[in-house]
């Protein structure tokens, strides 16, 4: 059984979930297990057992999590999420498994490698809802050229991480995907590819199922 951790949105008594993640995870014949921040340390302890790790979509990290103070972010995800996530990062990357990062999943794998976010960016598309075109101008992943990916973000990646690499882009420049280079599987997409059956989208889940061991 190889089993992926996926982390969730959580509030003072809940957590949350879309189904859509596990359903993705599921798809392609993995094992998806819900992380909570409060699972942390044992995840940690078990990491032999765990076989990948997805960063699931939230909220706004917290500006200072960058060196900056909040301009425009609208709802901030609690720091307890995202210090448990970054000590999962930390661990996996140090165990070169495979990690996958969604809309704000990226986003952090960015902050954690000391990168910076747009808060709030404004652009002749709109990132906020329905979809767009996105080139991919590194093949490591995707065939270079032009897909279309849904969109539900307001932030962006600005500075990208140390050892970062962008392979895709909105035709504003906005940064859709990064990968870190030398690491197995080391990748962020600012899209939801949990939403769709899109070819960008199916790719993703292929390519993070076959690093999966």
């Amino acid at each position: 059984m190889k089993v992926v951790g996926i982390t969730c949105s959580i509030d003072e008594k809940k957590i949350y979930l879309n189904r859509d993640y596990i359903q993705s995870i599921i798809r392609v014949g993995l094992t998806p297990l819900i992380i909570s921040p409060d699972m942390t340390e044992k995840v940690i302890d078990s990491i032999d057992k765990i076989s990948g790790l997805l960063i699931s979509g939230g909220e706004d990290i917290n500006p200072e999590f960058y060196g900056e103070k909040n301009t425009a972010c609208k709802s901030l995800v609690p720091d307890e999420r995202v210090m448990a996530e970054m000590k999962l990062l930390e661990i996996f990357i140090q165990k070169e498994k495979p990690v996958l990062g969604i809309c704000y999943g990226m986003q952090l794998m960015n902050v954690f490698l000391g990168g910076t976010l747009w808060q709030n960016i404004e652009t002749d598309i709109n990132h906020t809802e329905g979809d767009h075109e996105i080139q991919v101008i590194d093949d490591f992943l995707l065939k270079k050229g032009i897909y279309r990916v849904n969109s539900s973000h307001h932030q962006a990646v600005k500075t990208p991480g140390k050892g970062l690499e962008i392979f895709c882009m909105a035709k504003d420049k906005v940064i859709e995907g990064v990968y870190l280079k030398g690491h197995p599987f080391f990748i962020g997409v600012q899209w939801h590819p949990e939403r769709d059956c899109s070819e960008a989208s199916w790719k993703i889940w292929q390519s993070f199922s076959k690093k999966i061991k």
